[in-house]
């Protein structure tokens, strides 16, 4: 599949950076929580036969879940556990490298 098969240059350059933006994380975060309190009213029915107890509690858990993932998500970015860090020689700038020339 095509989506998953991404060019090496570009995949190596998105890698590079210092991780996600939190904009990114926040629309991550947002959707997971409908995927995750669609199962959750889903269950919640399931278990109760009541629609309007497992539309409350699928509703009332969207906040609190959205805000804890978004946190985890930020916290994780900080974590170099797993990330391979590729190291580039310090950059110089033009004059500094003109006025060492002899």
């Amino acid at each position: 599949m095509i989506f998953f098969n991404r060019h090496p240059v570009a995949a190596a350059r998105a890698d590079e950076g210092a991780g996600e933006r939190p904009i990114r994380s926040l629309v991550k975060a947002l959707s997971w929580r409908v995927t995750g309190s669609i199962d959750t009213m889903l269950l919640s029915w399931f278990f109760t036969g009541d629609l309007r107890i497992a539309a409350a509690i699928g509703l009332s858990e969207v906040v609190t879940k959205m805000l804890l993932y978004y946190l985890h998500e930020r916290a994780w970015n900080r974590i170099p556990l797993g990330r391979e860090v590729t190291r580039h020689p310090p950059a110089t700038s033009f004059l500094a490298s003109e006025a060492a020339k002899p």
